[in-house]
């Protein structure tokens, strides 16, 4: 299953994100990309905002890896998951030709 999950910085951090800190979230989030289970990684026009685009087995499963990360594990950055599913709306089109409309 893919999952966008959408990564941003919490309205009230616990602490400040330091440079050591960010680098650990960074390995972590290279292990998660090495383990083929991120599959892409994206900056969006907000600074404190990424979103990774994930491959797992179900969203339980993609909570539980980016719950590694350290900055997620403190609440630092907080994550929206965004399950992706099949687009099957294509069949409409085809169904109404099909039905003579």
């Amino acid at each position: 299953m893919k999952i966008l999950a959408i990564i941003e910085l919490a309205a009230e951090p616990p602490q400040p994100v330091t440079p050591g800190a960010l680098i650990d979230e960074l390995q972590g989030a290279w292990r998660l990309y090495s383990d083929g289970l991120l599959r892409s990684a994206y900056a969006t026009s907000s600074p404190t905002r990424v979103v990774f685009e994930l491959e797992v087995i179900d969203r339980m499963h993609a909570e539980e890896a980016l719950s590694r990360l350290p900055l997620v594990a403190d609440g630092t950055f907080r994550v929206t998951y965004i399950e992706l599913l099949p687009f099957v709306n294509w069949e409409k089109l085809f169904a109404q030709r099909d039905s003579g409309s």
